[in-house]
């Protein structure tokens, strides 16, 4: 698997995929045997400095996670489902000043709404994962019959059913972000979960870290994982919002207020507009033996002066089997080709490839390049996320008719 320390939304093994390279030779791998001769046939490896005249994967990592983070600031959301954890917002107040809200309640009588910093919001809680099977043996088979046996298949017994809940690790990384394998199938027969990836996705790691690393041998099985980890990982509602109130001497109000501290008090929220991300909070107290919310009464005689919130929320195209941890096409290829306009040296040697990276590294708003003139528009140049031919391409799907929400 390329992985990363830092964490994506996009699977290294996507963009590379995206970009025309290899998987055996992205993940440092090489077999004259099962590698066509039309492929390009450089080895990336982990970092920079391991070989001089190409990128590392946790160089692209980061382009890619910029590349992601900007899109989402522009467009108003996660890009694929992911957890907030702790925004901070202030609570309605009347319009009067130093008049508080004594009862929390709109003109409506109905409980205020907040606005949340970002839509698409699933569910107000917090990210969780609990272990399924540790160790669980992968069987490899040669599915297409090229003689390279790539296809990994896991079969574990579980109750779980969601799979957008099913994730693969390396084993022995306790579930660590940087150790997800990750694309995966998921499917479900007889009380088991069966999962699969490819060979290149479980690579020996020990090599990865090497001052002077060569190129691991595709055809040796002692280069490869034979176990991997199975974990749950879900949202647990079970945090979703805190509400806090500062002290207030003249109302002599507030029971659990302390000299310089906020008053707290927990509470859950459902969703007036999922879209936009308008949450409607409430006091409650979790009843952990039939898992729901109880309601309860603000624990201080006025509305609370803000409140802190745990929700997972992002961007899902619900054709997809797993739509909750398998980004959208129409922003797969927004992202890759971003973070390929930001890399800043050469990706490899292949001209196939690089000339392909190139393109979309191109700054449109230099007149004269190779040879050929392009003309821009007053928006082009007025794109917040720069003018390279990537950054024009993610800044129009940010700006499709209906995909943005207003922030």
């Amino acid at each position: 698997m390329a992985r990363s320390k830092v964490k994506t939304w996009l699977p290294l093994d996507r963009w590379a995929e995206i970009m025309g390279i290899h998987p055996i030779h992205f993940n440092g791998l090489d077999a004259d045997a099962i590698s066509p001769s039309s492929a390009c046939g450089e080895i990336f490896f982990q970092y920079s400095w391991q070989h001089a005249d190409r990128v590392g994967r946790e160089d692209i990592a980061m382009a890619i996670q910029a590349a992601e983070q900007e899109i989402a600031a522009e467009v108003g959301f996660n890009l694929l489902a992911d957890w907030t954890v702790g925004e901070r917002i202030p609570f309605a107040v009347p319009m009067q000043p130093g008049v508080y809200s004594l009862n929390g309640l709109n003109p409506r009588g109905q409980l205020n709404s907040i606005e949340l910093r970002r839509g698409h919001v699933i569910s107000g809680g917090m990210k969780a994962r609990s272990v399924i099977s540790a160790g669980a043996a992968i069987v490899r088979t040669d599915e297409d019959g090229d003689g390279y046996k790539e296809t990994c298949t896991v079969t574990v017994a579980t109750t779980i059913t969601e799979a957008n809940e099913i994730a693969a690790y390396y084993p022995g990384q306790s579930g660590v972000d940087e150790w997800e394998i990750r694309p995966i199938t998921v499917s479900f027969s007889g009380g088991n979960v069966v999962i699969q990836f490819k060979a290149w996705q479980v690579v020996d790691p020990d090599n990865m870290e090497a001052f002077d690393p060569d190129p691991l041998d595709a055809e040796d099985a002692t280069n490869y994982e034979t176990t991997v980890d199975v974990y749950r990982l879900y949202n647990d509602q079970r945090t979703q919002v805190q509400f806090m109130w500062e002290d207030s001497p003249g109302l002599n109000c507030c029971s659990t207020c302390a000299a310089c501290q906020f008053g707290t008090q927990s509470g859950c929220f459902h969703l007036r507009e999922q879209r936009i991300g308008i949450a409607v909070p409430a006091p409650a107290s979790w009843d952990s033996d039939d898992e729901e919310w109880d309601a309860q009464e603000w624990s201080v005689c006025r509305g609370p002066d803000q409140a802190r919130f745990w929700y997972y929320s992002g961007y899902e195209d619900r054709s997809l089997t797993r739509s909750k941890v398998e980004m959208a096409a129409y922003w797969e290829y927004a992202v890759a080709y971003f973070a390929a306009s930001k890399l800043d040296r050469p990706v490899c040697g292949c001209s196939n490839v690089q000339e392909f990276i190139d393109k979309w590294r191109v700054d449109v708003a230099v007149n004269e390049f190779q040879e050929t003139s392009i003309t821009v528009t007053p928006e082009i140049l007025s794109n917040r996320l720069g003018t390279t031919a990537g950054a024009i391409y993610a800044w129009k799907r940010i700006r499709q008719t209906g995909m943005r929400v207003s922030k």
